[in-house]
């Protein structure tokens, strides 16, 4: 049986009172008295309830979060930030997988809410489908949105600069030449459309067309969808010679279906993705990318939900945008690391 206030209050000689206050350093208890019942407390292996506890001082010292796909090491990533700053602060983490689905987001988030003291998310819902956070955060709840943001919805985000990430991987790909650049799209989230504008900025700003039928969309679980999508755009009289795949598993699962089809990245279709996930570099063709720290993301997110619930930040700061700049990684996929071979061959 767990060791209850009442053992340690046998043990010690005194009220079950006194050691709770003890244990939660109320300063009508002397420091010789606390001493000596925590000292008791820790000979008997105390574990304090975490429920009960909630229940008196209404915090749980938990923090909730949301991903959309644990076994993207970005995700992964974001959650071990939040783990770094929150871990220290006194709070621990309770994360849940959804699988980019809204329904399963929606339920997790609400089953969360009266366990947790606050929650931060990366959202699979649409930007503009923002009525479900307006109402629980108008309820009284804590949430910082990550990676990222919903329209109209009044709360701390933590997240890149996607339009700025999509700019770059298209800029990169019409600088080594390429004039017929496809984009696969994603699900409709925010980040996904901000990287779809700037593909379109910077195909306008190097007096390119933009083309609807060089977009395709491809969905969750990203890998084996843009697999086929590309297998079947590949099948087509006009193929892109260039490709930015919203994300890093797109990137590769188009990567694995030019290989299916006896072709070669980059030779006959040039590759960029977006989000620098870990074994990237490690792929038979290391993959080009656009990165930022997703562990930033997390500690950010982190430190500004804990002043949220600890009242300790500004109230500008409840509605801050934080926004990471991304940069280019450049390997093979995209072709510039074989130019860059030849130029020096020809030097």
């Amino acid at each position: 049986m767990p060791t209850t206030l009442s053992d340690i209050a046998r043990e010690a000689g005194v009220s079950k009172m006194t050691v709770s206050r003890a244990i939660n350093n109320h300063p009508r208890v002397s420091i010789e008295t606390r001493e000596r019942i925590l000292k008791v407390a820790g000979r008997l292996n105390y574990k304090p309830n975490r429920y009960a506890r909630a229940l008196r001082t209404n915090s749980s010292k938990l923090i909730g979060i949301v991903v959309p796909d644990l076994m993207h090491s970005f995700f992964a990533d974001i959650s071990r930030g939040v783990e770094e700053f929150a871990r220290p602060a006194g709070y621990q983490n309770v994360i849940c997988n959804t699988e980019e689905n809204t329904v399963t987001e929606i339920s997790e988030v609400e089953a969360l809410l009266t366990h947790t003291d606050g929650l931060i998310v990366t959202t699979a819902l649409p930007v503009g489908e923002a009525k479900f956070y307006r109402r629980i955060i108008k309820n009284g709840a804590n949430v910082v949105l990550v990676d990222r943001y919903l329209e109209g919805l009044r709360c701390p985000v933590v997240k890149a600069d996607d339009v700025l990430a999509g700019f770059l991987a298209t800029k990169h790909l019409i600088k080594l030449g390429h004039k017929r650049i496809g984009h696969l799209y994603g699900p409709g989230t925010s980040n996904a459309n901000d990287r779809l504008k700037g593909y379109r900025s910077a195909l306008e700003q190097y007096g390119l067309s933009f083309d609807v039928r060089l977009v395709r969309t491809a969905s969750y679980p990203y890998e084996s969808s843009s697999y086929e999508v590309m297998r079947i755009w590949l099948n087509e009289a006009k193929r892109p010679t260039a490709l930015f795949a919203f994300n890093d598993p797109s990137g590769i699962g188009a990567t694995r279906a030019v290989e299916d089809a006896g072709l070669r990245v980059p030779d006959d279709v040039a590759i960029v993705g977006c989000g620098n996930i870990h074994y990237g570099e490690l792929l038979k063709v290391p993959l080009t990318t656009v990165s930022w720290s997703a562990r930033e993301m997390g500690q950010v997110a982190a430190k500004r939900l804990i002043e949220m619930i600890e009242g300790s930040g500004s109230v500008a700061n409840r509605f801050e945008e934080i926004v990471l700049r991304p940069e280019m990684v450049v390997r093979s996929s995209c072709g510039a690391a074989n130019k860059m071979l030849v130029a020096s061959e020809r030097g």
